[in-house]
């Protein structure tokens, strides 16, 4: 065959592979990351050799990596490390230092040099971003609190990944302090930051409302291309990583209006370009070592997953956790993750681990990141057994996590309507708190994991033993009107400065509430009606610019109370 038919044969391999092992591997709720590993393994070079240069694709796969830690950098704004704060600078940071620390040593003693078995333990204290948030996403626990304490160490692990990438460029130099060189970099990575953030603001914001005005898509993404590329470019020149770049233009747009924009625009080519680099990675894998060393791979794994959750585990505890929730956060976190590979690329590992050794190392982290989701059902199951045991011995501990909480929602009233609410912030991990005197929907909120507590929301001491006075908002979602206005009116006399919304189910008490103090009144019809309405126009094809126009004015109206109190 001719080049440019090998590269054809190569590319209708590479997607025919990719599409259906990781269709397969959907199929079967596993993470799309693995699907890709294997698809790639089957398509290299040790085993069906449809592909027999994996270096091809390395390019592309690098593209990939830059656009991971980009979004990486979009998802940690300043606003969500506030809200977990507690957990990312205290269990976090705790994590990822012991159990690095740890391995670091095992590395050292079974004769690794010392930047490897630093490289080696910084990666295995990490866990799998990817896998974790899909196992906690398709079992809808991330709202919990063991899935919002695992989302807070991912975060500092995420942010542990930059300083595990300026290692990568700092280590293995002759005669070289290790700590003077990773203070030079850390100080190197600082400016160069507060460069970024001021190109940004002077230029990559200004640029961005120019070309969000204009409405052109194509150029929206064009410029997006630019930005990360272009601080990779900037990151890279500076004697640091491209991926460090990458990273800080993600947090440089984090906090911007355009965030959920550019993450919906990139987030299509993102996972195709990360799935050529994880296939790039499968197809370095050799099936034939593997089955030769099988018996050493299954040992390192075992050790691994036990001593990482145990770390985990015990931790968790000294932080606070009850047992049950420190099992199921230990067990969800004990494997390893994708940033292995990221950190071990083919050249650092050429350059840092002895020869078989990545390969060992990359079959043991494909295994365990394999094994999450059962070990999350062994977490489930063992916790359940544990749950009603601790709830028995000290009911009261639960309340511990209402002391940490600030700038929260409360929620008054924890019904149908309660219950989405908390589902809808839970999903964007904004803290809240709710109440209800009901003891069935406290018990069933709190076998969710979401911080329910029996109490009457309209007494001033239930308030403010849930920090009313630390809070962002009272949202109050009781059924009746009558404890509705006696919540808005004793909260309006002794908490003044605070908002309060409330849910009615019809407009006939709407100017009682706003009379008593309400900031804001949703009558429980207004949007079921206007869904209603939205789809009747439809239907009569009536143009979506007249629509809107209709459904405006008809929200302005029924709010006309809110903005004339307002206006007043």
């Amino acid at each position: 065959m001719d080049l440019e038919t090998t590269y054809l044969y190569n590319i209708l391999g590479f997607l025919l592979a990719a599409v259906m092992v990781v269709f397969l591997f959907r199929r079967m709720k596993a993470s799309p990351t693995l699907g890709y590993l294997v698809a790639g393994m089957l398509v290299g070079p040790h085993a069906l050799r449809i592909v027999t240069d994996p270096t091809e694709t390395h390019f592309l796969g690098e593209i990939g990596v830059l656009f991971l830690l980009f979004t990486l950098g979009l998802d940690i704004p300043l606003q969500r490390l506030q809200a977990l704060k507690s957990y990312v600078l205290g269990l976090g940071i705790t994590q990822v230092v012991v159990t690095g620390s740890i391995f670091t040593f095992i590395g050292l003693w079974a004769g690794l040099p010392k930047e490897a078995a630093l490289l080696v333990g910084g990666a295995l204290s990490l866990s799998s971003t990817a896998v974790v948030l899909q196992v906690l996403h398709d079992r809808k626990e991330l709202a919990t609190r063991f899935g919002r304490v695992s989302f807070a160490i991912l975060l500092f692990q995420d942010l542990a990944v930059v300083l595990l990438l300026i290692l990568t460029t700092t280590l293995g130099t002759k005669g070289a302090n290790i700590f003077l060189e990773l203070s030079y970099a850390t100080l190197k990575a600082a400016v160069v930051l507060v460069f970024i953030i001021g190109l940004g603001r002077l230029v990559f914001r200004p640029f961005y409302r120019a070309v969000a005005t204009g409405g052109n898509a194509e150029l929206f993404m064009a410029t997006t291309f630019l930005v990360v590329l272009g601080t990779a470019f900037i990151t890279e020149i500076a004697g640091l990583s491209r991926e460090l770049g990458a990273f800080l233009a993600g947090i440089l747009l984090a906090e911007t209006e355009y965030r959920h924009q550019i993450e919906a625009e990139i987030q299509p080519f993102r996972g195709l370009l990360l799935g050529v680099f994880f296939m790039s990675v499968g197809m370095a894998l050799n099936f034939v070592a593997f089955i030769k060393v099988f018996s050493i791979v299954l040992i390192i794994l075992f050790f691994m997953l036990l001593l990482k959750a145990l770390l985990i585990f015990l931790l968790s505890r000294i932080n606070g956790l009850k047992i049950s929730t420190s099992m199921r956060v230990s067990l969800l976190l004990a494997g390893g993750g994708e940033f292995v590979f990221v950190i071990f690329s083919p050249a650092i590992a050429q350059k840092f681990l002895p020869p078989g050794f990545v390969d060992t190392l990359f079959l043991v982290v494909i295994l365990s990141m394999a094994l999450t989701p059962f070990l999350a059902m062994l977490g489930k199951w063992w916790a359940d057994r544990l749950h009603t045991h601790e709830n028995r011995i000290d009911p009261r501990m639960e309340t511990e996590e209402v002391k940490e909480l600030q700038n929260h929602v409360i929620i008054a009233g924890f019904g149908r309507v309660g219950q989405m609410l908390a589902d809808i912030l839970a999903s964007r991990l904004i803290p809240f708190v709710a109440l209800d005197i009901d003891l069935h929907r406290v018990t069933e909120g709190r076998a969710k994991g979401y911080p329910v507590f029996y109490g009457d929301a309209r007494r001033r001491e239930v308030l403010k033993s849930i920090g009313v006075e630390r809070a962002k908002v009272v949202v109050i979602t009781l059924n009746e009107i009558n404890p509705s206005v006696r919540t808005v009116m004793m909260l309006r006399r002794h908490f003044p400065d605070i908002p309060i919304c409330v849910r009615v189910k019809d407009h006939k008490h709407q100017a009682k509430l706003m009379g008593s103090g309400a900031r804001l009144v949703v009558p429980e019809t207004v949007e079921p009606t206007i869904q209603l309405a939205t789809s009747i126009l439809q239907l009569m094809k009536t143009p979506s610019d007249e629509i809107s126009q209709v459904i405006d004015a008809f929200r302005k109206q029924q709010w006309m109370v809110t903005d004339g109190k307002k206006k007043d």
